[in-house]
């Protein structure tokens, strides 16, 4: 039996003990995420537009992870909406980021190694970039989102008088309470992905400034960058989204019971 097996068996009994049936079912969500991002994959071979893939990419992950786990509710869906909000944002700011910087593509290690092949893959590379740190941060966004939602509407429960504006203001003080935890998640674990390469580079002798400057550097650099801005931006998206409809469905509640 390989490590790998050893290892995923550890994480299944661990999660169904602490977790019960919903560790279950979050435990085959990671399959159904795997399945998810290898179709989406397969598409962009096959030639299909990017830019959509992304975007269906991103609305099944976030319905996946979101209505899956925890059920559809006002929680999860201001969850949702503020994911695929943040996220049609954050192309725009990764589109200008990597076409400015000109980040798309192989970098000059990889090429040393690949260099026996072509490097024409058939794909924009500026657009796959963009698909690529999409990837890498929504996971982090719909964590932040539904981390925020769900306090929101506990409060309301728990006193059906506050107006959207408290609401809307506690949304605010939860997610700055997190922010910083969740964009230093998003920083240790790609620098902690690179940190070989780094060692790598220092043995050979890599100055400090030829290293900030390198492309595959900038790249996560950017990343990590790109995340923590998608972390930020999702506060008030998500911390508005949940008291307006928390509000919204209390007043439609209350039209329906006034016309009864």
């Amino acid at each position: 039996m390989s490590a790998i097996t050893i290892l995923g068996l550890i994480l299944f009994v661990l999660m169904l003990i602490f977790g019960g049936k919903k560790g279950l079912i979050s435990y085959l969500t990671l399959f159904l995420n795997f399945i998810i991002l290898v179709i989406s994959i397969v598409f962009i071979i096959f030639g299909a537009p990017i830019y959509l893939v992304t975007l269906i990419f991103c609305i099944a992950i976030a319905a996946c992870n979101l209505f899956v786990l925890n059920s559809y509710n006002i929680k999860t869906r201001a969850a949702f909406y503020a994911t695929i909000l943040t996220t049609l944002l954050l192309i725009i700011a990764i589109y200008c980021s990597v076409a400015v910087g000109h980040l798309q593509g192989f970098t000059i290690e990889q090429q040393d190694e690949t260099y026996i092949f072509s490097m024409n893959i058939g794909v924009d590379m500026v657009k796959f970039m963009v698909f690529t740190v999409i990837l890498a941060v929504i996971a982090a966004v719909i964590d932040l989102a539904i981390t925020i939602s769900s306090p929101i509407y506990e409060l309301y429960d728990t006193n059906p008088h506050l107006t959207q504006s408290e609401l809307f203001h506690s949304g605010m003080r939860v997610g700055r309470e997190i922010l910083a935890t969740s964009a230093n998640t998003i920083y240790l674990a790609y620098f902690g992905g690179q940190l070989t390469l780094f060692f790598w580079f220092f043995n050979l002798k890599y100055s400090f400034g030829h290293i900030i400057n390198s492309k595959i550097f900038a790249q996560e650099f950017v990343t990590i960058l790109l995340g923590g801005i998608a972390v930020a931006i999702s506060i008030p998206i998500t911390a508005w989204l949940t008291s307006w409809l928390i509000v919204k469905e209390q007043r439609s509640t209350k039209t329906t019971y006034n016309d009864k």
